[in-house]
């Protein structure tokens, strides 16, 4: 009923309800999702997804996702429900509901779903994403992939940092066993320069030494770990925080394989301990 109000206040503009909704089919039309779970071990995602066992699953470190071209996307589980959502009414429509009306519909299933535990990226534009070389962790191999297949995996990971396995049935379980180790971060392939310079980063060293104090050589091992990550492009600032006093941020750079740099910025108390979430 309140479309046709909505329709009488357009009349003069030649414009109707029905050119809205239409302007959001175009809009979700581009959305792409990218499907999670929580476990290597679910049976029937492997005989669903996984060719009937004989493909792969990738492990990926969530929070690592989140500094690539995934920056500023939605990562959200999976509702599931007996019924649809109810259609979008223009009472959606209003400032900050709409988004969250698209992905709590495009992030439901029906309940005979449920065992897939699944999360969803809901991501604006369709396409490749990049993400950092050591944001995925493992890969498993399916107990019925292909030998040459499996070759070729290994090859391909050889200088990164992930480890890969091989799955076998056990009776009613499948076990993984290790084919390949993850490379040490010295020995693996370099996407960004990895640039780091005491002198040149730690510009505000008597600072951060009084910060710090027995920690400050903490603050310099987490540089010299970071530097060695293979996307790492260089530290874009290290300094006490201006609102926060009793932290101090790490800004890094990092480039992904499409040659795009994506920017991550930490925070770490006196005790060179990370500081999570709205704590920072």
């Amino acid at each position: 009923p309140g479309d046709r109000i909505v329709d009488a206040m357009l009349s003069p503009s030649g414009k109707t309800t029905a050119d809205l909704y239409r302007l959001l089919d175009e809009t979700i039309a581009k959305f792409a999702l990218i499907s999670f779970t929580g476990t290597c071990e679910a049976l029937p995602l492997w005989a669903y997804y996984a060719n009937n066992f004989a493909g792969m699953c990738l492990e990926f470190d969530t929070r690592r996702l989140f500094v690539s071209d995934f920056q500023g996307e939605k990562l959200r589980e999976v509702t599931y429900a007996r019924h649809a959502a109810p259609s979008l009414s223009l009472n959606d429509f209003g400032p900050g509901r709409l988004d969250e009306a698209i992905i709590s519909r495009i992030s439901r299933k029906r309940i005979e779903w449920a065992h897939e535990k699944e999360w969803r990226f809901v991501t604006g534009t369709v396409g490749s994403k990049h993400y950092l070389d050591d944001a995925l962790r493992r890969v498993y191999l399916g107990p019925r992939i292909d030998p040459v297949h499996a070759t070729r995996v290994c090859d391909v990971l050889k200088r990164r940092p992930v480890e890969v396995l091989q799955g076998k049935v056990r009776g009613f379980e499948l076990e993984f066993h290790k084919l390949q180790g993850p490379a040490p971060l010295v020995d693996c392939e370099r996407v960004g320069a990895g640039r780091f310079s005491p002198a040149d980063d730690l510009y505000a060293e008597p600072e951060l030494r009084g910060f710090f104090g027995a920690s400050y050589d903490k603050l310099l091992e987490e540089c010299r770990t970071t530097a060695l990550r293979p996307n790492m492009e260089q530290l874009a600032g290290i300094d006490i925080s201006g609102v926060k006093r009793d932290v101090v941020y790490f800004h890094t750079t990092f480039k992904l394989r499409n040659g795009r740099e994506v920017y991550e910025k930490r925070y770490f108390n006196k005790q060179m301990e990370l500081i999570e979430g709205d704590a920072a």
